[in-house]
């Protein structure tokens, strides 16, 4: 027994410095990586300074605050360098302005608000300004004049010259933290209604937690809506700024009703209060804006500082009554977890408002404090749900399983690891011999993920091909929508043989002798099923408990890395025609090209595409374009193919032979004929490799340009 302790001791204190070496390792990566590092970020032109007015003054753009001319109108003009590149824009951000945009006094663009829900105001709007090379050296005008005179904060600001989707990321690490409290916020808000269902008896939870939910989603989606990031995603200004500035009253009736939840004595008169202050508050904003003629721009922040007020003292009613009563009663109150909470939340929200008032440069990023302490808050009322949960004896196994997947929810940054781990811990804490997850790909095939075993057992991934095991699936795929099951438990191979002949034939190759499964639903749609084979029979009703809950985990992580292979994909790759972009061409290059090995370059130039565009429209044009990228595809890869500029395409050929690499030229050449896409192919083959690429490439355009010479003689 003393052993067992030592080595328990033991085995605690490298548990310590494991963590420790750990948490220094994601630091490590964390701030020497491309998570806050500008080095990794695409170079984009600052077109911020050098603006001029009609009298030759000269302005940072950012800087110009409308209300400070006469009716609020300002014409700036700039010129645009002399060097540019087909694709890339004027991108900027505009705060309740009326905008209109010339080159050489020819009218480009045009943004002017209109009339919506909350009034005149868009809030915040993001806008592109294509550019194409022969603009190069042109005076770049723009006039914007505010909305209404009573708003002093219409500008433009955070100007810069290139390509959109570069802009993108410059916004987006630019508020990368402020994203990331506030999708942590709504993650919490929705991690918190999951757990809200997989409650079985809701009057024993030990607070609202649907209403906790409630609120924590409404504010982590205002949060959301005000980094302004899914307006520039989107594109949607006024269903954001609508719904931005309608939830504002909302936020307090939820959380009154969780706040006297806690308490325990409940009246429902706190809530009925709460709720006629929120739907007053919303509504009289609405009436006035329609009867009054009263923009809500002008309205929503005494209404959101009224509801505040209002709520903060019908919970400091609701928590002093309820300690009146606690202390007559010798009962002790609940509301510790909630105070340490909501005191830090006030303490960084009260840093927020110093900053606010006081560091000029931190306007742009406001409010990451006070997201993170509402984090934080979020994170200690789950804890406290996680030790209310853990102490029910009844339902032990799925408690203990809910808080380590609470613990993954909640410091896990990579889905995939997270779904890995939740595998193996749920295969080992059921003494399973196998745990795995089918998903659906996008032709509605199963196929088979990710799997854990133990040692000595047989992965499934050797034994099912997808093939073969299709139509069986899809069998019991139709069983479960139309049964709206749970969980479903095949006791013996014998229940199944009539249902899927090939599920059978599986289980009794491998000797599986139990196997349980539970859809992964997303909506009302299965998206697949993760399962267990081999559990002890006594183990089987725990299952069913846990199969309750853990589904929604494994398809929230399962979003999760959908999200993020899509939005790394498109990082580097074209998205019209699935080619990769410069940003994957110069990282291969970079990292990844031996250029001492044989290798062939490719250019392939459609010709006239931008004529193509104009007078068969672009359509037509970008049809081409998807012919033209599948067919240098097809020949050299999908991996070696590059989309340079809007007709300009490159391709790497890494055949051992010069004769192989002619021949896949000609074939490229020949593809493009048949499939009538006018473009000249050339290629550079260097048996040797290359000391400089550059050279490289300055040949093919050379090699290039000659082709499109000789075509002209010929014609």
């Amino acid at each position: 027994m003393q052993e067992n302790k030592k080595s328990l001791s033991t085995i605690r204190k490298l548990n310590i410095v494991f963590v420790a070496i750990a948490v220094v390792l994601f630091a490590g990566t964390l701030f020497f990586s491309d998570a806050f590092s500008l080095e990794y970020l695409p170079e984009m032109t600052d077109f911020d300074s050098g603006w001029c007015d009609e009298e030759g003054n000269l302005y940072k753009l950012s800087e110009v605050k409308n209300s400070d001319y006469k009716n609020g109108v300002i014409t700036l003009s700039k010129k645009l360098p002399i060097y540019l590149f087909d694709g890339e824009c004027i991108c900027f951000e505009s705060k309740n302005v009326n905008i209109k945009v010339s080159l050489n006094k020819r009218r480009v663009y045009e943004f002017l608000a209109e009339e919506n829900i909350t009034g005149i105001g868009y809030g915040v709007a993001f806008h592109k300004v294509g550019i194409s090379r022969e603009d190069a050296g042109k005076t770049f005008i723009i006039e914007c004049q505010q909305l209404t005179e009573k708003n002093s904060s219409a500008h433009i600001y955070r100007v810069y010259l290139g390509q959109p989707a570069e802009y993108i990321r410059w916004f987006i690490h630019d508020r990368a933290l402020l994203l990331v409290a506030s999708v942590l916020i709504v993650f919490f808000g929705l991690l918190l209604f999951v757990l809200w269902l997989g409650i079985p008896d809701k009057s024993r939870q030990p607070f609202d937690v649907f209403s906790l939910a409630v609120a924590t989603f409404i504010i982590g989606l205002w949060c959301l809506i005000n980094t302004n990031a899914i307006q520039l995603v989107s594109g949607h200004y006024y269903f954001w700024r609508t719904l931005g500035t309608l939830i504002v009253p909302m936020i307090g009736y939820p959380f009154v009703v969780f706040y006297t939840s806690l308490t325990k004595f409940i009246k429902n008169i706190y809530s009925v209060l709460a709720f006629a202050v929120s739907v007053g508050a919303e509504a009289t904003m609405i009436v006035l804006r329609f009867v009054a003629d009263m923009d809500m721009m002008n309205t929503v922040g005494f209404f959101a500082l009224f509801v505040l007020g209002s709520d903060i003292v019908i919970m400091m009613i609701a928590y002093i009554e309820n300690r009146i009563h606690c202390r007559a009663l010798g009962i002790k109150t609940d509301f510790f977890a909630l105070n340490i909470g909501l005191s830090i939340f006030a303490v960084l929200t009260f840093i927020d408002i110093l900053l606010w008032e006081f560091a000029k440069n931190y306007r742009d990023t406001y409010g990451i404090f006070m997201r993170f302490g509402m984090v934080v808050l979020t994170i200690i009322m789950i804890l406290k749900f996680v030790s209310w949960w853990t102490m029910d004896q009844a339902a032990m196994d799925r408690d203990r399983f809910i808080n380590r997947s609470l613990q993954f929810a909640a410091t896990s940054k990579n889905p995939v690891e997270s779904i890995k781990l939740l595998l193996e811990y749920l295969g080992k804490e059921l003494d399973a011999k196998r745990t795995y997850i089918f998903e659906l790909d996008e032709k509605n095939r199963i196929r088979e993920t990710y799997e854990w075993f133990k040692d000595g057992v047989t992965p499934l991934a050797q034994e099912i091909k997808a093939a073969a095991s299709e139509k069986e699936f899809a069998k019991m795929r139709e069983f479960g929508i139309s049964d709206d099951r749970v969980c479903f438990v095949v006791n013996d191979p014998e229940e199944i043989k009539e249902t899927s002949q090939f599920t059978y034939q599986v289980m009794k190759r491998n000797n599986i002798g139990n196997a349980v499964f539970s859809p992964l639903r997303t909506g009302d749609e299965i998206a697949g099923f993760v399962g267990l084979t081999d559990i002890s029979a006594e183990r089987i009703p725990s299952v069913n408990e846990i199969m309750k809950v853990l589904p929604h985990f494994f398809t929230q992580f399962i979003n999760q890395r959908k999200e993020q292979d899509r939005i790394i994909y498109y990082s580097y790759h074209d998205y019209l025609s699935k080619a990769k972009n410069r940003t994957a061409l110069k990282e291969f290059t970079k990292e990844k090209f031996d250029k001492s090995q044989a290798f062939g370059y490719v250019l392939c130039e459609i010709e006239g595409l931008k004529d193509i565009n104009a007078k068969l429209g672009h359509d037509i044009g970008d049809e081409i374009v998807k012919i033209t990228a599948k067919n240098l595809m097809d020949v050299f890869g999908d991996e070696n193919v590059y989309r340079l500029s809007g007709e300009i395409f490159a391709a790497f050929g890494f055949e051992n032979d010069e004769t192989y690499f002619e021949n896949d030229v000609q074939m490229a050449r020949r593809l493009l004929e048949d499939e009538g896409s006018p473009g000249n192919v050339v290629g550079v083959y260097c048996s040797n490799g290359t000391m400089n690429f550059d050279v490289v490439i300055s040949h093919a355009y050379e090699l290039l340009e000659k082709e499109k010479q000789d075509k002209a003689k010929g014609e």
